[in-house]
């Protein structure tokens, strides 16, 4: 079954289960995609010292896959069909794999818009060019608004520091989630997040008036989401 379980929390639609099982089941219901796609990733680590914890070389090989990683073509068509016509969508990615991800959207019909980058500040150490920066393709469905985004003086780069502590490995912060929801939505509008892992981009969307529908796979993280989800509505 494609819904393991499924929580109502104020406007927030909640989803334990795969993405690519459940989206089928919810055409064309959102206005808005963000997704932080689980990506691959590489350890990194200098001459002298390595990255430590989940991302320690010792807890996965350095071919860029840190977890279950679907392919970037399984996605695009799912994605395109859930969503509104006109609607925008956000998916970030890192540099490995920012050129897969353009050719999976534009071939399953989003049209691209623009890069945006998310200037990290404190950078993660790497033997190589020390890595401060995320970016997020902004796509498009249909005809794009002539009038563009609700804030138009918004630049392509945002800075913001990384959270230190975080519910999930590769947690967004809650304030760029916010950035894109408050750009590309009006109150009531609908923000979907297929993989929402520990809830940021939901957070962001029931604080601001938004309906939201969260999928994720991983329970753990679905009972997190849940948890914070109920705190930002309390």
């Amino acid at each position: 079954m494609s819904i393991r379980r499924e929580i109502t929390i104020g406007t927030a639609r909640l989803i334990l289960g795969d993405c690519r099982e459940v989206l089928p089941e919810l055409r064309g219901v959102a206005d808005m995609l963000f997704c932080d796609v689980a990506y691959k990733l590489t350890s990194g680590g200098n001459a002298h010292q390595s990255m430590g914890g989940l991302f320690a070389k010792e807890n996965y090989e350095n071919d860029g896959l840190l977890m279950d990683v679907p392919s970037w073509h399984d996605l695009g068509g799912p994605f395109f069909r859930a969503y509104k016509d006109n609607a925008d969508a956000y998916i970030m990615t890192n540099d490995k794999n920012l050129f897969q991800a353009g050719a999976a959207f534009e071939g399953a019909g989003w049209k691209f818009h623009n890069l945006l980058v998310w200037d990290k500040i404190r950078a993660t150490r790497n033997r190589w060019y020390m890595k401060n920066l995320e970016f997020t393709t902004y796509w498009w469905k249909g005809k794009a608004d002539p009038l563009g985004i609700n804030h138009c003086g918004s630049k392509q780069s945002f800075q913001l520091n990384a959270p230190k502590e975080t519910a999930h490995p590769t947690e967004k912060p809650i304030a760029l989630c916010e950035h894109y929801i408050l750009n590309s939505t009006t109150q009531g509008d609908t923000v979907l997040d297929p993989m929402m892992g520990s809830g940021a981009a939901m957070v962001a969307a029931v604080q601001n008036g938004r309906h939201a529908i969260g999928i994720e796979i991983n329970e753990t993280w679905f009972d997190v989401a849940c948890a914070r989800v109920r705190k930002a509505l309390a």
